[in-house]
Parts: C-alpha cells; structure tokens; sequence
C-alpha cells in the first residue's frame, strides 16, 4: 500500500479502487497464521488441521481477494 501512494495520481479511480480492495485483503501468510491459531485456541484438534491446509487457505483466500476486486471493478 506503501508503493502504491506515490503511484495513485497516475492511476485512474477505477484502477485505485480496484487494487486497494485487492491489497486490502486477507491472501497472506500473516492472516493465515491467525486463522489457524483463532482455530487452535478454539479446539486444538481441528487448529492441527487447518494449519495443514495453510497452503490451500491462502490459494482460497487470493481467489476471494479476486472476486472481490472483480465485484469493485463492476461497481466502480
């Protein structure tokens, strides 16, 4: 996000939009390491399952991040 500031002038609003809704997002290993240890503190069986999925989270999550600047793109 950081990079992309001094970059927002060359931009369309459309594009911004889309790339900070994108940005925003929850694809990354960060958010899947709370995820698994929320789950963990919940039940300590299924928080060992789910870190075992970390890989297959993180794919889900960018194809969310996706659907989810797609829809800003169509609204915007």
């Amino acid at each position: 996000m950081t990079q992309l500031q001094p970059l927002v002038g060359t931009f369309s609003e459309k594009t911004v939009g889309i790339v900070s809704v994108f940005l925003t997002s929850f694809a990354n290993f960060s958010s899947i390491g709370i995820i698994a240890g929320t789950v963990q503190g919940i039940d300590s069986k299924k928080g060992a399952a789910v870190s075992k999925f970390g890989l297959k989270l993180l794919i889900g999550a960018t194809l969310g991040s996706i659907l989810s600047a797609t829809m800003a793109g169509l609204f915007l």
